[in-house]
């Protein structure tokens, strides 16, 4: 939540970035009462990436893959074509060196197999996340700060490319 709170912070005057913090409202995906009855957090969700003209989905990596809570949302998203050709910024956080190659090579398939429009050039993986926030965390890291510049700029060149008339928009 503190990258996405830092991006969102960071992002040009003619962009908006908004926060999603209701996952944790998210119910556990149960496939046989998906299509039936889809829950009012989950709706809503749907709601917001619609409208959304890109995403930027986060993950700490979790066991050398995404939460599951995000895992769960996806699930949720995966049938109901929300995120097919919508451009996508995959992030990934973790306190390793390694900066969480894992979870995001693990989202971004996951990504893939929903034909969402990965923007892969403005993926962003912040290793050693500890050090680059303060207590508060609020970003520090200069350097992390640029990456989110590039991160932004990828994304909203990928909106701007994008032909409307092929998203999905009724369902």
């Amino acid at each position: 939540m503190a990258l996405l709170k830092a991006m969102s912070g960071l992002t040009s005057n003619d962009t908006t970035l908004t926060v999603y913090e209701g996952l944790i409202d998210i119910p556990i995906f149960n496939p046989n009462t998906a299509d039936h009855a889809i829950p009012v957090a989950v709706a809503d969700l749907m709601l917001k990436i619609r409208a959304a003209d890109g995403v930027i989905i986060s993950t700490p990596e979790y066991i050398y893959g995404v939460s599951g809570a995000l895992k769960n949302m996806l699930d949720w998203l995966v049938s109901t074509g929300v995120l097919i050709s919508k451009p996508v910024v995959s992030t990934s956080v973790s306190t390793q060196a390694l900066g969480a190659v894992r979870s995001h090579n693990s989202l971004i398939l996951i990504l893939h197999a929903m034909n969402a429009a990965v923007v892969v050039d403005g993926s962003l993986n912040v290793s050693r996340v500890n050090t680059k926030f303060d207590e508060q965390f609020n970003l520090i890291d200069d350097l992390t700060k640029q990456a989110i510049a590039v991160s932004l700029a990828t994304l909203e060149h990928a909106v701007n490319s994008v032909d409307k008339s092929i998203i999905e928009l009724d369902t």
